[in-house]
């Protein structure tokens, strides 16, 4: 991957063909009354008797600048809210500025992360102010996705964002929409002159009762109720609230003065429970099977330093693991500044080689070489320099990146490949030859997860004897949401390890590695990637590779994409990311140990929930228990062997699945110094093996047999 740095919504024919006008009424009494009648249906609402907490809230009162990933005035961890949230402009369109004046006429929204728990009374409340005619509507409430769909289908009525409980309110009109979703569908209510058209001030507010086993939803303007109370048969998928508009013809009519979402009650679970059993062939773990992937072009800035501590802490939290520097930048840069491309320098060579003589002995490196702009000569001299400099350090090298962006056929890829390959492997001493047996190997083809059958695939097959391994890539997609990022299983994932191992078994000596992965494509999505669900994806990831027999993955990240383990900003390391909590705790499963197929019982079938056992050299089963849920605990019956008596516990776990921060692992976060002081929390006992454990909603369990 390379680097990274609408339509309309109808009123039916109910709505007047020519927008009524109407006297507005003493706007302060009438604003107080509205204010004073919505805090009292929220007081009705709070049946279990407990007080309100407001989860999130905006004044808008800021700074006349772009709203997008700024925090909110309010942010809790509490109720499907998250603490570290952000605005999101869904369409990047700048709609809102943060002292809430409306920037733009497109069709917008902006959002903000939430998953409603079980046995709370919600209450959305906005306020807008209309000092003309917009030209279209304006609208509020909750919807199924949080992130960026992209420009023009970024509002609630669009499959981009698929607005749940939701209304809109359209100024000249006095109209009022009011939907259940997603997007349009299940429109409950439209009426004109529902409000007082014309200019003036207006709360819209929208109820989503979560306290029974039927949600409901109810919505008012101005304290006056719309239509009745509806439930759903079934539970909304919602994971994000906020406000939105259609098209206007003017936007600096409207005005946001704030936005509030409170919660009453507590939360309430259902019986969930999995057995989980352990049994067939196991395959072997690689040593090295975590890594981390980098550009080539960071060669070029002070990242790579032997100065660099926290970096150099931090990739030696993971034991033994691969490093990959190439991805898109490794074609547009070049040894002696060859063609028209950014030059990579001896001297760039040798820090680089600084840092990774400061790592621990037991990381290496594959080297990245430009192909699609090089010579054979030139791939030569730049191999050999980089032997010469990381010497034992170096696993290998990988040319070129993603070939099928070349603009070549196969046939023509081969050949270049293969003439820069043999002026390498036989003008450089040290080389493996395609044996796995010592020295430093070649690896290919490096394609892109949709390119199997046109480059895997082949080869494998052309060069076995010459590639020792075969090297992949694969990204969740290329949009995302949390939800579809942890749908389990994953098809795609199990196709495509299944095929490189099997392409690569009696051909690689060294089988089959993903050197560049990550949650979504393109530099990943801000709320999904650098949210803690990634890193419960990024667990099934490793672990459901491992159980095919993948050799390893190599995530890839850098600055601050959102899907980057480590986010940096030049040489100071700004954030840790949830993919590398996740590449930690892999990293303290027992050495030596094997992947041993689990089978998974659930009740209900429909539970978030996976789990994966690693079988040691003394038989005694490790086990990752990995519950994805929003609300809901998993009570797990499971047996690590008739040996086991007392297991250790180390939990992976965040306030809820889309917090960026508050990630713990064994009960201690992992810092940007690159410390990190967790470990065993506790000790279970077990009865010759067997033993039930309770894994909280959006948390991992890794149990390790003492």
């Amino acid at each position: 991957m390379g680097k990274v740095h609408s339509s309309i919504l109808q009123r039916p024919a109910v709505s007047a063909a020519t927008p009524a006008t109407a006297t507005n009424v003493n706007h302060a009494t009438r604003m107080g009354r509205s204010l004073f009648l919505v805090g009292m249906i929220a007081l009705l609402l709070c049946s279990r008797g407990t007080a309100q907490t407001t989860i999130y809230s905006s004044t808008f009162n800021g700074a006349a600048s772009n709203i997008n990933e700024k925090a909110p005035t309010v942010a809790t961890d509490t109720a499907g809210a998250a603490a570290s949230s952000t605005w999101r402009d869904a369409a990047n369109s700048t709609m809102l500025y943060s002292n809430g004046t409306d920037n733009t006429t497109a069709g917008d929204s902006v959002l903000l992360p939430f998953t409603p728990e079980n046995g709370y009374v919600y209450t959305l409340t906005t306020s807008v102010t209309f000092t003309g005619n917009p030209g279209s509507w304006v609208g509020a409430g909750f919807a199924e996705y949080y992130g960026v769909p992209g420009a023009g289908n970024a509002q609630f009525n669009q499959a981009g964002v698929n607005g749940y409980d939701w209304a809109i309110l359209t100024e000249s009109s006095g109209n009022l929409q009011f939907f259940t979703g997603p997007s349009t569908t299940g429109q409950e209510f439209n009426q004109n002159a529902f409000f007082t058209a014309g200019t003036g001030t207006h709360t819209l507010t929208i109820t989503l009762n979560t306290t029974a086993s039927a949600w409901t939803m109810t919505c008012f303007v101005d304290g006056t109720q719309a239509g009745s109370t509806y439930t759903y048969s079934t539970q909304p998928n919602i994971t994000a609230f906020g406000i939105t508009q259609h098209t206007l013809t003017s936007s600096s009519v409207v005005q946001w003065n704030s936005v509030s979402l409170t919660a009453s009650g507590t939360r309430s679970t259902k019986a969930t429970t999995a057995t989980v059993s352990f049994s067939g062939t196991t395959v072997p773990i690689n040593s090295n099977f975590v890594g981390l992937s980098y550009e080539k072009e960071e060669l070029q800035t002070s990242l790579f330093t032997s100065a660099n501590t926290p970096l150099i802490d931090l990739f030696g939290l993971l034991g033994p693991a691969v490093l990959r520097v190439g991805g898109g930048t490794v074609d547009t840069t070049g040894w002696n500044s060859i063609g028209s491309t950014t030059p990579i320098t001896p001297a760039e060579v040798d820090t680089f080689t600084g840092f990774v003589n400061a790592l621990p002995s037991n990381l290496t490196v594959i080297y990245g070489v430009n192909l699609e702009v090089n010579t054979p000569s030139n791939a030569e001299s730049e191999a050999a320099y980089a032997v010469s400099d990381l010497g034992s350090r170096l696993y290998g090298f990988e040319l070129g990146n993603e070939p099928e962006f070349y603009g070549w056929s196969f046939s023509t890829y081969l050949t270049n490949w293969q003439a820069e390959e043999s002026a390498i492997t036989s003008g450089v001493t040290g080389w493996d030859n395609g044996t796995g047996s010592g020295g430093w190997m070649v690896d290919a083809s490096d394609a892109g997860q949709g390119q199997l059958s046109a480059y895997t695939d082949p080869m494998a097959s052309d060069e076995s004897g010459v590639v020792s391994l075969l090297t992949q890539h694969y990204y969740e997609g290329s949009t995302g949401t949390m939800q579809n990022l942890l749908a389990t299983p994953n098809s795609t994932l199990d196709s495509l390890a299944s095929n490189i191992v099997s392409a690569a078994s009696g051909k690689q000596a060294l089988g089959a590695r993903i050197t560049e992965c990550g949650s979504i494509a393109a530099g990943g999505v801000l709320g999904v990637s650098n949210a803690f669900g990634a890193a419960l994806w990024a667990l099934d990831y490793m672990f459901t590779a491992a159980d095919y027999g993948v050799k390893g993955v190599n995530f890839h990240g850098g600055d601050k994409s959102p899907y980057s383990p480590i986010n940096n900003n030049g040489t100071t390391i700004t954030a840790v990311g949830p993919e590398f909590y996740a590449m930690k705790l892999f990293s303290l499963i027992p050495t030596g140990g094997s992947m041993i197929p689990a089978t998974v019982t659930l009740n209900p079938t429909t539970v978030n929930f996976t789990a994966y056992g690693v079988k040691g050299t003394n038989s005694k089963i490790s086990a990752v228990l990995n519950n994805k849920e929003v609300n809901d605990t998993v009570s797990v019956s499971l047996n690590l062997g008739s040996t086991v008596s007392s297991v250790s516990l180390i939990t992976l776990e965040a306030p809820n699945l889309f917090d960026s921060t508050g990630l713990t692992l064994g009960g201690q976060p992992i810092t940007t110094s690159g410390t990190w002081s967790g470990g065993v929390e506790s000790t279970l006992t077990a009865t010759a093996g067997q033993l039930t454990v309770s894994v909280p909603p959006a948390t991992a369990y890794l149990l390790i047999p003492q």
